[in-house]
């Protein structure tokens, strides 16, 4: 069964591609990113430059650069969503992945737990969290 990178999402085990960030299961493109990504991340930044307060170019160039596996990156750009929209929860949920890849669990935990609160439904953070509570405690 292929486990996403980016997100530790299982799948099944014909998937070519992670249904929550797209990330592909092919061993051979994990270790490079794609044209296509390194285009629509430069389009996002050019957006940025443009109107800065755009959440949702920060929210996509956060999502680009997790594909990367540009963890830094990722979380400095669900950082600046989440200042603009507090209650954004998948920017928390994707930030707290990001601090977890990073080596802080703990922040990651603050933000998982921010994400449950805002979107109670979402089984994904119920996931992350569980995959947390074994590196916090």
């Amino acid at each position: 069964m292929p486990v996403c990178a980016v997100c530790s999402t299982e799948a099944e085990d014909d998937a070519k591609f992670c249904a929550e960030f797209g990330a592909s299961f092919a061993e051979d493109e994990g270790l490079s990113t794609s044209e296509a990504m390194v285009a629509m991340a430069a389009e996002y930044e050019a957006t940025i430059r443009e109107n800065p307060e755009d959440a949702a170019a920060r929210y996509s160039l956060g999502l680009a650069r997790m594909y990367e596996r540009k963890w830094g990156r990722a979380a400095e750009q669900f950082q600046r969503v989440i200042a603009l929209e507090p209650e954004y929860a998948d920017a928390h949920g994707n930030l707290s992945v990001c601090l977890s890849k990073l080596g802080q669990p703990e922040r990651a935990m603050e933000h998982i737990e921010r994400a449950i609160e805002l979107d109670p439904q979402k089984k994904r953070y119920r996931k992350v969290k569980r995959q947390l509570d074994g590196r916090t405690h």
